[in-house]
């Protein structure tokens, strides 16, 4: 058992590196599955997958509230009595709202059909490729916090969130470059990714929990414990980080990491065919 510990460990630190970072967790799970099995039961190993990536992220979400708690709290406490808080937090909702709906609408079709390694390569490849060229053709952005955003702003942040549901995408990926078109700075479009994240990944735990919780045994209670200790460990460092990456550089490195990885999965899949 102890291998199955280690490799729910492995995958929570892929987890915890890769939720807030644009080059995709989701793809990265799905592309390391073969390789960090979870448990010696084959007729079950695909359903535990599916459960354990989702039940991963939710820590990795306790660490933006943990990290930004005062700042959060401080922002809650004021909406009776400060417009720029309430439209916040109203901000967050609206935003979540394109996303809620188009997941509940087409989740089934997206794991029927593109939780496979060559449609997370492409979208690797493809989303790399916006990544290396975004900042070239962005302002400097004139939104410099996640709290000035105005209400259409998170809405339109929103519908580009509706790309990160193709696995290789990056859901993080998707906002920031959304936010950074509608005009946020890097740092505040991290920040803003991370805080959508919040009632987004809630909102697909509470999904996915409703239709798979049947599906859970005793015995996986073990790797999922150690998967979601990890990931909010990691996933605490590498939050704290990416702000002060994103104040000095670009984008760009996460899109030439993301063709390598792409490129090198296409290659290794048809290489073994």
């Amino acid at each position: 058992m102890f291998q199955f510990y280690l490799n729910a460990a492995i995958k929570g630190v892929i987890e915890g590196v890769t939720e807030f970072l644009p080059i995709s967790s989701t793809g990265h799970l799905i592309l390391v599955r073969d390789w960090l099995p979870l448990t010696p039961d084959l007729a079950h190993a695909k359903e535990l997958n599916d459960v354990f990536d989702v039940i991963i992220q939710l820590p990795a979400i306790f660490a933006v509230l943990v990290l930004y708690r005062s700042r959060l709290w401080s922002s809650l406490i004021s909406v009776p009595s400060q417009t720029r808080s309430r439209n916040f937090w109203i901000g967050l909702v609206v935003a979540f709202m394109p996303a809620g709906v188009v997941g509940y609408l087409i989740h089934d079709k997206i794991e029927e059909h593109l939780m496979f390694a060559v449609p997370v390569a492409c979208a690797l490849i493809v989303g790399g490729v916006i990544l290396i060229l975004a900042d070239r053709f962005m302002d400097e952005g004139k939104y410099t916090t996640a709290e000035d955003v105005p209400l259409p702003t998170a809405f339109f942040i929103g519908v580009f969130q509706c790309f990160g549901m193709v696995p290789g995408t990056s859901r993080s990926g998707a906002t920031i470059i959304g936010a950074r078109l509608l005009h946020l700075t890097r740092s505040a479009a991290a920040e803003y990714s991370f805080f959508l994240a919040i009632p987004t990944m809630f909102g697909a735990f509470a999904f996915k929990m409703f239709k798979s919780w049947k599906l859970i045994r005793a015995d996986d209670a073990a790797v999922l414990v150690i998967g979601s200790l990890v990931s909010f460990v990691i996933a605490m460092i590498v939050v704290r980080w990416l702000i002060v990456y994103l104040k000095k550089h670009s984008l760009a490195a996460f899109g030439w990491y993301r063709l390598v990885l792409g490129a090198a999965t296409l290659a290794y899949v048809f290489g073994t065919k």
